[in-house]
């Protein structure tokens, strides 16, 4: 609880996104849930509902517009009929997909702003390897409004803070965090089938294309069958590998991690992607699976000594053959990532800070002394 607050604290929780959005989930329904321990009462109000959301994603472009339009006018009623008594928002980017800021404003009236962001959400366009016309939605100028405004901003890692501190705000880097409740340690042997695993989304699925001639001299080398799992994304087509692609749901999710050998973490070397906070990563150390990932962004300070790190195909190839083929060395590293999550990226690490923040009582300014602090620590300035 927070000493001298009145207790409970309503917040509400919103973004432009659906409750099942990765982003939403991990940044706020997830510790949204577990702050109610600590005197936070967090309502949820994503952009669209999980019906509207998979509308809108499988739409053409007028149904999209459709789909937003309807979005849009069932949050704006939800702001107007639950925000009354809520002392702050917490916002995960933006609320609206759109260039106009009206929802922003309404949910930010006459309360605090507590603004997060776990991605470069200032680039659009070519410069997310999105469509050409995404800078029409005005995320740049978003950006921009709302760190200006926010009586508090959460960045993901230190390089999106980094970005931010020029708005002179209080700031504290909190990582995407874990609830090392969900996540069963992976019991590691060597079987008869080595299974490579990946998490991620529709949009983030380009990102394995890279991986594909690495995978399949991989498995030409390999002296057992190679498996790969895919969970929330397309499946590469790969000679020589069996691969398995799968729905995202809590449940398959944690299906694939009970059976993968090593995780997969593959990004190109870009600005956007060196915005981004390394989840995939989190998930397979807390589940004691090595993680392999390319040195892009905050990976490497994140993986540390509970993976490997690569730098080009030559280290992508050299790691898969020294994790597949040793299974104590995997069961080495994943308690070595397990340990990590514990320390530095769990529930139990970061809500205590989390609960002070919506409270308005937590958190500095951001640099301090202009030094970088160790991955996964608190960074105030």
């Amino acid at each position: 609880m927070i000493e001298g607050a009145e207790l409970p604290l309503r917040v509400l929780g919103t973004s432009a996104h659906g409750p099942n959005d990765p982003s939403f989930r991990v940044r706020v329904a997830l510790p949204g849930r577990a702050l109610a321990a600590h005197g936070i009462l967090l309502e949820e109000l994503p952009l669209f509902s999980a019906e509207q959301a998979r509308r809108f994603r499988t739409a053409h472009a007028f149904g999209k517009v459709a789909a937003l339009a309807q979005a849009r006018r069932r949050l704006m009623g939800e702001l107007r009929d639950r925000a009354l008594g809520a002392s702050a928002v917490l916002m995960q980017q933006r609320i609206d997909l759109g260039p106009l800021l009206t929802l922003e404003r309404i949910a930010t009236r006459d309360r605090r702003l507590i603004y997060d962001i776990d991605d470069a959400a200032w680039l659009s366009g070519r410069q997310t390897s999105g469509h050409y016309l995404s800078f029409l939605k005005g995320s740049g100028r978003k950006v921009r409004w709302l760190a200006e405004r926010a009586d508090h901003i959460v960045a993901g890692s230190e390089i999106l803070a980094e970005h931010l501190a020029g708005y002179g705000r209080p700031m504290t880097v909190v990582p995407s965090l874990i609830d090392l409740a969900g996540y069963a340690v992976r019991s590691h042997e060597q079987t008869s089938t080595i299974t490579l695993g990946w998490i991620g989304s529709a949009t983030t699925a380009r990102y394995l294309l890279q991986l594909v001639p690495i995978l399949e001299r991989f498995a030409q080398q390999s002296t057992r069958p190679v498996r790969l799992v895919v969970v929330g994304g397309a499946a590469p087509r790969l000679r020589g590998v069996d691969t398995q692609e799968r729905a995202w749901s809590t449940a398959s999710e944690r299906a694939a991690l009970s059976e993968m050998d090593i995780g997969l973490m593959p990004l190109d070397d870009t600005p956007w992607s060196r915005g981004k906070c390394a989840y995939k990563a989190l998930q397979y150390m807390a589940c004691g699976i090595p993680a392999l990932v390319s040195d892009v962004g905050i990976s490497a300070k994140v993986v540390a000594d509970a993976g490997y790190v690569a730098a080009d195909d030559t280290d992508w190839l050299d790691g898969l053959h020294t994790l597949a083929r040793d299974a104590d060395l995997r069961t080495r590293l994943g308690a070595v990532g397990r340990r990590r999550i514990e320390q530095h990226f769990s529930f139990t690490r970061w809500l205590p800070v989390l609960a002070e923040i919506m409270a308005g009582s937590g958190g500095q300014r951001f640099p301090q002394n202009g030094k970088s602090s160790p991955a996964g620590q608190p960074r105030s300035g």
